[in-house]
């Protein structure tokens, strides 16, 4: 398996995402977890400057937060993270 540094937050409540982020960590990964209430630009600023390969978040159904967090990630050079709304 290999190890991946992934940022874990959330746009709104934080509940899903601290569970998330224990399992993954329980997996082995190694995680950034960022909290909730965060903003798109501090999702992609947060992920490039940790060089993350992935950032796992709950948008609390707002749905145009991916995208953008992908653009701010892109804008700052890193167009090959993957961003990924927590399930």
């Amino acid at each position: 398996m290999t190890i991946e540094r992934i940022i874990v937050g959330a746009t709104g409540d934080d509940a899903a995402a601290r569970s998330a982020a224990r399992r993954l960590l329980d997996e082995g990964h190694e995680i950034v977890f960022v909290g909730g209430h965060q903003t798109p630009e501090h999702l992609g600023r947060t992920a490039v400057a940790e060089d993350a390969v992935r950032i796992l978040v709950d948008t609390a159904a707002d749905v145009t937060a991916l995208g953008r967090i992908a653009a701010v990630c892109a804008e700052l050079g890193a167009p090959d993270i993957t961003v990924e709304h927590l399930v």
